[in-house]
């Protein structure tokens, strides 16, 4: 299998092609991966972001301003996800987000059947607005009408629905969804990423980029990025706020107790692919989502 840095990938193009042999060692900030990743994460880039792919190698910090509204545009999506049991006793939170119209993906181990998706909550603007405000919060219910999941030990993740509106107020379609998309190389190993999550089932909060993806398997990645038990069901983000995880766990010290060495989110190619699978075995769930999904 081969693997390049994403700087080698530059000079090559830089010099018409030539694979031209310099020497260089790896440096701290690189980016590697196999050829055919990293031609999916090039064109996964917008045209007119021109300071990218130095920002991907971690040579540089300057990005376009509409970084900042994209982002904010991207968190709307993402919602505090509080369980229940026997009726209105709150039994833990987790995090989510919206994926398409009516449609939420977290973690099996956040919502694992149909009974307890029917119990739960999607709240969404469970945050600090620009005068440090919290009253501006939308609770909607989420339902068991659609329901497609993997059990924690495998893929651990769950699409359930969500109510299309609360009583008027505001309609869940405000707050868009983030677009999953199937191919694989929507990051690459050692590239920045960020999470938008609820740590603790608290405000919404953002990871931002002080994290890496330290290596990338067929069904999952892991990185550096800081959570807390709440942040499950997150998703983990490139610079250009696509989803390229679903934030799952932590991953333990082998030998130290209480010490973490990295974290691990499900891939959505690998989510997508699990889906489409039983969609093709005519699974009834499945197939609705993966047509909500345009899959």
């Amino acid at each position: 299998m081969v693997f390049v840095t994403w700087s080698s990938e530059m000079a090559k193009a830089r010099t018409g092609g030539c694979d031209c042999g310099r020497g260089e060692e790896s440096r701290e900030g690189d980016v590697w991966d196999e050829p055919e990743r990293l031609q999916v994460r090039r064109t996964l880039i917008p045209e007119g972001d021109n300071t990218a792919f130095e920002r991907i190698m971690g040579v540089s910090d300057i990005f376009p301003i509409n970084y900042l509204s994209r982002g904010v545009a991207a968190a709307r999506a993402v919602c505090k996800v509080q369980l229940y049991r026997g009726g209105r006793i709150p039994a833990g939170a987790g995090s989510g987000f919206l994926v398409g119209p009516n449609l939420l993906l977290t973690n099996n181990h956040v919502i694992r059947s149909r009974n307890s998706a029917a119990l739960a909550k999607a709240i969404f603007r469970y945050e600090m607005s620009e005068d440090f405000s919290l009253d501006r919060t939308a609770e909607f219910s989420i339902t068991d009408e659609l329901f497609f999941t993997s059990p924690s030990n495998q893929l651990d993740f769950s699409f359930v629905s969500v109510e299309g509106d609360n009583e008027g107020k505001v309609a869940l379609a405000d707050f868009g969804f983030l677009r999953l998309l199937p191919q694989s190389g929507k990051a690459v190993k050692g590239e920045p990423v960020s999470i938008i999550h609820h740590p603790n089932g608290g405000l919404k909060s953002l990871s931002l980029r002080n994290s890496s993806i330290l290596s990338a398997h067929e069904q999952f990645i892991t990185y550096t990025s800081d959570t807390l038990p709440g942040s499950s069901g997150a998703p983990v983000l490139n610079d250009q706020w696509l989803p390229v995880a679903l934030h799952h766990r932590s991953i333990p010290h082998p030998s130290h107790r209480n010490k973490w060495i990295a974290n691990r989110g499900i891939r959505i190619s690998a989510i997508l692919a699990n889906l489409k699978l039983h969609a093709s075995k005519r699974n009834t769930d499945a197939v609705r989502i993966a047509e909500l999904l345009e899959l």
